[in-house]
């Protein structure tokens, strides 16, 4: 972890105020730069450490709704896996391993790498052009879809974050389990357990 609270601090050096970082253990992340020597720096900066967006339903709800980029304001429609993309396109180079030597592969490895280094840069002006044109795309067809739905339930943008924060708090609430609920299943599985003995 000493790892990540060093480039957390990198980032915070070379890139300034307002950054954000998402990955799979975001809401650990979160926790230890709290509890770091380097949280004050974190505070002052506003950097906003969140999950990506595979995890949206893969993990536990409470954390979606306090860390899912869906939940944060600026990250559009960024969903944070770009690591995720960059590795898998190196899954062809998973069978030059088993054929070549560890000279050669890693060889391969670096030469994929740069290509895909250059590859992305030569296409960075079309993925924000496309990523531009699709963010408008999505802003002129369900706008108006969105007005006529909430004008039909007569609900405002303010009820829907309302409801976002009213489920967060009744999610925080219900993060312990009460006696009552564990003294029932341990009553049943005391229950089970006596019928497989008998």
């Amino acid at each position: 972890m000493k790892y990540e609270l060093a480039a957390v601090s990198w980032l915070l050096n070379i890139c300034g105020e307002d950054q954000a970082v998402g990955h799979d253990v975001g809401w650990v992340s979160k926790k230890m730069i709290a509890s770091s020597s380097i949280r004050k720096e974190v505070q002052e900066k506003w950097l906003k450490v969140v999950v990506n967006a595979f995890h949206r339903f893969t993990h536990n709800y409470l954390c979606q709704l306090e860390n899912h980029p869906l939940y944060q304001v600026g990250f559009g429609n960024e969903d944070l896996e770009t690591c995720e993309h960059i590795f898998s396109s190196s899954n062809n180079m998973a069978l030059l391993k088993c054929h070549t030597s560890e000279f050669h592969w890693k060889q391969f490895l670096d030469l994929h790498f740069s290509q895909w280094d250059s590859n992305k840069y030569l296409e960075l002006s079309q993925f924000l052009y496309n990523d531009y044109k699709q963010v408008l795309c999505i802003i002129q067809t369900h706008l108006a879809e969105l007005e006529q739905f909430k004008c039909s339930k007569d609900i405002t943008d303010n009820d829907f974050k309302s409801w976002h924060w009213e489920e967060l708090e009744y999610l925080k609430q219900c993060v312990g389990e009460s006696d009552a609920t564990l003294m029932m299943v341990q009553y049943v599985e005391l229950l089970e357990k006596l019928n497989f003995v008998e």
